[in-house]
């Protein structure tokens, strides 16, 4: 029966090719070639948001009849504005205005009213990670790929960046403080244990970080780290728990290094999860990482439960039958010795794998 369940798995891997498709919004154009070479910051493709019309009711916002907004009107039919031009006003001692929202145009006025097209904006798809062009739609997706380490996150807030990795601290439990903060790592990849205060990402964004890698950090700081303006990883999990010794013995080697990170979480049958990706050259022919794996004797895994929590181990035996809980449930389990030393029995659904 353990063939039959898959555990998710989440890849630490010291070598692999890595392949990742790079995706706009909407189509555009393409401006790279299969087989080509490119760098983290190249541009694999552009597109253009089509403008957007809004009416702005400018009787209303200026308190006046229709018949005399014309005599108040700051621009005519046709002209282009920029973002905070004023269209119609000053009115009356609180001086009422009306700004352009956006970058655009008047297209008409009319009734009291003003339509105006906001400019379409160009997009550009960044590479993201250095790697070779494998595919390509020619108008919105290119698939890259690339040879590296990869450590994938539990969570990420949605930023992606890339610069070079510096260790905050020695060990895979330290704190991300503040006193350790410096101009010393302005545009660097931060790595810590953990994060408990806002304080510590405050500073950061004042130095200009270009992203943050933690172990796990306080559930309340969510919110937060998701408005920071560089990508923040959390590998374990949130509460306190440290960097899984895996992960952190492949960053701790690989400081001074640039990586890259992708702060995207997956959605709904997505298997991508945020990651970190550090390119490294290989002098042989690498596969693409597995992703799947039956459970087995032997297989490395990560507890999601407490009181386990963050723990890793190996499997030591798949169980024939479904154990009882003191929660009264009965579960598919394994017997697992940890890294930390022992030997637990869990269910199966409390498990992920580490490649």
């Amino acid at each position: 029966m353990n063939g039959t369940y898959l555990p998710p798995v989440k890849h630490v891997t010291p070598l692999n090719a890595i392949r990742r498709e790079r995706r706009l919004p909407v189509p555009g154009t393409v401006t790279v070639r299969v087989n080509e070479k490119v760098q983290a910051a190249d541009i694999l493709a552009e597109a253009e948001i089509k403008p957007k019309h809004v009416f702005l009711d400018i009787a209303r916002a200026l308190g006046v009849p229709i018949k005399e907004v014309g005599r108040h009107m700051a621009c005519e039919k046709g002209d282009r504005v920029e973002a905070g031009d004023i269209l119609a006003g000053p009115v009356g001692l609180p001086r009422r205005m009306v700004r352009a929202p956006a970058d655009g145009r008047v297209v008409e006025i009319n009734q009291g009213r003003v339509l105006f097209q906001q400019s379409g904006r160009v997009i550009s798809l960044q590479a993201g990670f250095p790697g070779t062009v494998v595919s390509s739609d020619g108008l919105q997706s290119v698939v890259l790929e690339t040879t590296g380490a990869l450590v994938q996150a539990t969570w990420g807030n949605g930023r992606e960046d890339y610069g070079v990795m510096r260790m905050i601290g020695d060990t895979a439990a330290d704190r991300l403080q503040t006193d350790k903060l410096d101009v010393n790592l302005r545009g660097a990849v931060l790595i810590a244990g953990t994060c408990q205060h806002p304080g510590p990402l405050r500073q950061a964004h004042e130095l200009a970080v270009r992203g943050i890698i933690l172990g796990s950090a306080s559930s309340e700081l969510i919110p937060m780290m998701r408005r920071l303006p560089f990508p923040v990883l959390v590998l374990e999990g949130f509460g306190e728990v440290s960097i899984n010794p895996t992960s952190f013995n492949m960053l701790s080697t690989n400081i001074g290094r640039e990586v890259c990170l992708t702060g995207k979480n997956a959605k709904t049958y997505e298997s991508q999860c945020p990651e970190v990706i550090i390119p490294l050259p290989a002098t042989s022919d690498v596969d693409l990482p597995d992703e799947v794996f039956p459970l087995k004797v032997g297989l490395r895994v990560r507890l999601l439960r407490e009181p386990y929590f963050g723990e890793s181990g190996t499997i030591r035996e798949v169980l024939d039958k479904a154990v009882q809980y003191p929660s009264g449930i009965m579960a598919r389990s394994v017997k697992i010795e940890l890294s930390s030393g022992g030997t637990v029995t869990t269910p199966m659904a409390n498990l992920e794998v580490i490649q």
